[in-house]
């Protein structure tokens, strides 16, 4: 992708999460799913040097709907010696 040695990748799945869980005491215990979506892209600057950037995406996060979805942005550099 791009330049010889850079590499792109996604990542799609759903976050560890309980199901078919019944709680004494709290009727509102919520089963919604939490997805996981991730994007990189590793860009190769130099024969000893990478840059990846990277974008995460959460949805229902703690297992409710009502939490508002979270994104993190990353950026890693590698020196190879």
């Amino acid at each position: 992708m791009g330049k010889q040695g850079s590499l792109g990748g996604s990542i799609f799945g759903a976050e560890p999460y309980l199901s078919d869980l019944d709680v004494p005491g709290n009727p509102d215990f919520s089963t919604d799913i939490p997805f996981h979506v991730e994007g990189f892209y590793k860009y190769q600057m130099s024969d000893n040097i990478t840059i990846t950037p990277g974008l995460i995406g959460l949805s229902s996060p703690q297992q409710n709907n009502d939490n508002d979805d979270v994104f993190m942005g990353t950026v890693r550099t590698t020196f190879s010696f």
